[in-house]
C-alpha cells in the first residue's frame, strides 16, 4: 500500500473512532467502557484494525456508533448530535486509541484491557488541564491556539508510551498468563458472545473459565467437547498446563 494513502487511512481511523466514541457517549448516552466493549463484540474492531477501506472511508463515526448498537441488539432512539466531537475529552481518547492501535498493532481488546477507555479519557483530561496551565498566560490568540493544536496532536505519543508502561508493569508484576481458553479463542478471531453462541456455552459461563472464577477442567464434559469443536483443537488442548 502507498505510504500517504496508508497515512490519510490511519487518520481516517482515527478521526471515525473519535467521533464514534464522542457520539456515543454524548448524544446516545452509552457508558463509555460498556459501548467500547460492544464494538469489539461486534467485531467492527476487528475490521478496523485490519484497516478495511469499506468501512473506514464508507462509514462516519455516528454511523459506525447506531451499526455497532444494531449488530449487539441494543434497543436506541435516534438523535441529532449533541457534541462538537472535535471539543470532547471523548473524541481525542478515540482518536489517540486509534493510532496507538495503529502503530503498536496490538488489538483494541488487548490495549483497553491494559488502559479502559475510560482511563484514556480521564487521561486526556488531565493531560489537556496540565499542559494548558503551563502556557505563558501573556500569549496572544494566534500563538494561543496554535499552542493547543500542538497540545492535542501529542496526545497519542502520551497515551502511546503509558500503554506500553501498563504492558510492561503487567508483565514484570508476574500478572498470569491467560488461560488456554481464551489463547484459543482470540487465535481463532472469536469474541466471547460469537463463542458462547457457536458453542451453547453461556456467556457468564464462558467469561468465568476465562478469567479462572470457575476451573475448566471440572467443566461439564459436554461443554469441554462444544468448546474444542467450535476452537478446531482436541479437548485437552483446553486445559492449562
Amino acid at each position: 500500500m502507498d505510504r500517504n494513502f496508508d497515512t490519510l487511512l490511519v487518520n481516517k481511523a482515527c478521526v471515525t473512532l473519535g467521533k464514534m466514541l464522542d457520539f456515543a457517549v454524548h448524544s446516545l448516552r452509552q457508558n463509555a467502557d460498556a459501548f467500547f466493549a460492544l464494538f469489539i463484540t461486534s467485531g467492527f474492531a476487528r475490521v478496523m484494525e485490519n484497516m478495511d477501506i469499506r468501512c473506514i472511508a464508507g462509514m462516519s463515526g455516528i454511523e459506525m456508533s447506531y451499526k455497532v448498537l444494531d449488530k449487539c441488539g441494543v434497543a436506541y432512539t435516534r438523535v441529532t448530535p449533541r457534541h462538537t466531537a472535535g471539543l470532547s475529552r471523548e473524541y481525542f481518547a478515540g482518536y489517540a486509541l486509534a493510532k496507538v492501535q495503529a502503530e503498536t498493532g496490538l488489538t483494541y481488546e488487548e490495549i483497553t484491557a491494559v488502559m479502559p477507555v475510560s482511563s484514556i479519557i480521564s487521561m486526556y483530561g488531565n493531560y489537556h488541564s496540565r499542559a494548558m496551565n503551563e502556557l505563558p498566560w501573556q500569549m496572544n490568540d494566534e500563538d494561543r491556539l496554535e499552542a493547543v493544536d500542538r497540545i492535542k496532536a501529542a496526545f497519542p505519543g502520551e497515551l502511546l508510551k503509558s500503554v506500553r508502561d501498563a504492558i510492561e508493569s503487567k508483565a514484570a508484576s508476574g500478572a498470569k498468563k491467560e488461560t488456554r481458553l481464551k489463547e484459543l479463542r482470540l487465535l481463532n478471531g472469536l469474541s466471547q458472545s460469537r463463542l458462547a453462541e457457536a458453542s451453547g456455552v453461556p456467556l457468564r459461563t464462558l467469561q468465568q473459565y476465562e478469567q479462572r472464577q470457575k476451573d475448566l477442567a471440572k467443566a461439564n464434559f459436554e461443554y469441554i467437547m462444544r468448546l474444542s469443536s467450535v476452537l478446531n483443537c482436541e479437548p485437552a488442548d483446553l486445559l492449562d498446563r
